[in-house]
């Protein structure tokens, strides 16, 4: 596959009355053009800092410090507003978690599909009409023509989402970010939601980055998962081998914690000790340490490079490398290779 979108090194902080905020660092991936992938973690971790980098979306406090963001051969970091506004909306394109706060609570949602098509394509008002209506028809939102001039408090929580995907994909995007697009959401509501972004993908031949704190939701539309603590990648890898081989205790963590259809009900689910670390006062080292169960002296003092597990699965922890020490070090007991 070619590779469509290619973040390199990225660095993102934020200037607060208490000093800077490293809430990204380092972040490197890349996207191929037809994937899914994944980026996953608590709140705080830099998930959604990081998307909003890429489409310079950031609020005024925040700034990339360093890094590269290419979109082909676009880089998005030196970009000027002109090309700014074309990539917005027409290259790359993002539905929020939260759809009523970002729609318009008085402008009917086709007049504000309309908008978002305006910008970067001149038609005429029948044409941009017939658009909409096709795009709501895409995203199954039933009685198109009588949605059309209705209000966002007048849909569900699931139809204001299609919604939101119908304006992401109004332009029809070669990138579309999910920032959590499912999380306030019913289960029954999730799942339909999901189904649609995987058929819109194939149907548009577009990629995909899926932001969520829940690694199950991934796992159903995702290819590749890159897991983010601390504003940095802790793990990457393909969705298989991330449940079958996790090489990082963050991700074992997260694994563990979710629930499984087949699993003893009387045997309660594992969490995660402490909380996410203070990025105002990060720890020193490893970011996930703290909460770490394996850590090492050394894991408090230095921050580990990326071990390679595979050609397309590294893990950024010390107890990957080959000098560990075998006592009460989980990847020996299953194993330093696959």
């Amino acid at each position: 596959m070619s590779i469509l979108l290619n973040v390199n090194d990225l660095h993102t902080s934020f200037h607060t009355q208490d000093g800077e905020v490293k809430a990204v660092k380092g972040v490197s991936f890349h996207l191929d053009k037809g994937e899914t992938l994944g980026i996953v973690g608590e709140s705080g971790s830099g998930k959604s800092v990081t998307s909003l980098s890429i489409l310079r979306l950031l609020p005024p406090a925040g700034q990339i410090m360093s890094g590269d963001i290419n979109l082909n051969d676009i880089n998005l970091v030196e970009a000027n507003r002109s090309m700014l506004r074309e990539v917005r909306g027409g290259k790359v394109a993002m539905i929020f978690q939260d759809p009523m706060s970002s729609l318009n609570p008085l402008i009917p949602v086709g007049k504000q599909v309309e908008e978002m098509i305006s910008i970067h394509e001149k038609h005429s008002k029948n044409d941009l009409k017939r658009m909409v209506l096709d795009l709501f028809e895409k995203v199954q939102i039933p009685d198109a023509a009588k949605r059309y001039k209705s209000y966002p408090h007048e849909f569900s929580g699931g139809m204001r989402q299609r919604v939101m995907i119908a304006m992401a994909l109004a332009c029809k995007p070669s990138v579309l970010i999910a920032d959590e697009p499912t999380t306030a959401l019913d289960v029954t509501i999730q799942d339909q939601i999901l189904k649609l972004l995987r058929s819109l993908q194939d149907e548009m031949q577009m990629s995909i980055i899926f932001i969520s704190h829940n690694l199950g939701v991934v796992a159903e539309i995702c290819s590749r998962v890159m897991v983010m603590y601390g504003g940095m990648v802790m793990e990457y890898a393909s969705i298989n081998d991330i449940f079958a081989y996790p090489r990082h205790p963050y991700t074992m963590g997260l694994l563990k914690s979710i629930p499984k259809i087949d699993q003893d009900r009387s045997v309660a689910l594992q969490s995660i000790p402490g909380s996410p670390p203070d990025m105002t006062n990060p720890p020193g080292g490893c970011p996930f340490h703290p909460r770490c169960q394996y850590a090492r002296k050394i894991c408090s003092m230095e921050v580990p490079p990326v071990a390679a597990v595979s050609d397309e699965h590294g893990s950024r922890c010390w107890l990957l490398k080959e000098d560990a020490p075998e006592n009460n070090n989980p990847f020996y007991k299953a194993g330093s290779t696959k």
